[in-house]
């Protein structure tokens, strides 16, 4: 009876330590951001509630929903929340990373924009621009406003790394507009 014992615990023992052991070598997601940009109106806010709304559908976990409308100014400049993310191509679907969302109402001045955004943000980020299709003679314009917009702030933040970093970055950019156009005139080489 003494052996089922120590065997019975021994049992338990590797059983803790392999949960453990696969505790620690879970590997998390990296942290990505959203930046979405857009005038006033225009249903950023809306686009962000139905990513999330996909995403919860996927993690079926409804106490991290998105309260975007809570602690928030209304209609701020910027605004800040996040989408818990999990790795769809796993069985557990635990939520194991972060992706920042930023939404920018409106042109904010280059330095309150880059007290905000860490240059590490850029490594891992999507931009949206959204237009207000109830006006189409203002997309165009909307468009290279937002543009602009994002070459000035964002180029300045990409200076921050070293020069190594940066032509990976680039690189990495070609590649995927490259991808995007790939039957297309408007290749970069």
């Amino acid at each position: 009876t003494d052996n089922k014992k120590a065997e019975a615990k021994g049992k338990e023992t590797n059983l803790w330590q392999e949960i453990l052991r696969e505790a620690m070598t879970k590997k998390d997601l990296e942290d990505a951001n959203i930046f979405i940009f857009g005038d006033q109106f225009t249903g950023k806010k809306s686009l962000l509630r139905v990513m999330n709304n996909l995403i919860q559908k996927e993690l079926d976990d409804n106490k991290d929903r998105l309260k975007l409308d809570e602690g928030a100014p209304k209609y701020g400049m910027i605004n800040y929340t996040y989408l818990n993310v999990a790795k769809l191509s796993e069985n557990d679907l635990d939520s194991i990373g972060k992706m920042g969302v930023w939404i920018v109402n409106d042109l904010v001045d280059k330095d309150t924009f880059q007290s905000l955004i860490k240059p590490e943000y850029l490594t891992k980020c999507i931009c949206l621009i959204v237009v207000d299709l109830s006006r189409p003679w203002m997309i165009k314009e909307s468009i290279t406003k937002w543009l602009n917009f994002i070459y000035d702030n964002f180029s300045t933040l990409i200076l921050k790394f070293p020069y190594e970093k940066q032509q990976e970055m680039r690189e990495q950019s070609k590649f995927l507009y490259n991808s995007l156009y790939s039957n297309s005139k408007h290749q970069v080489v």
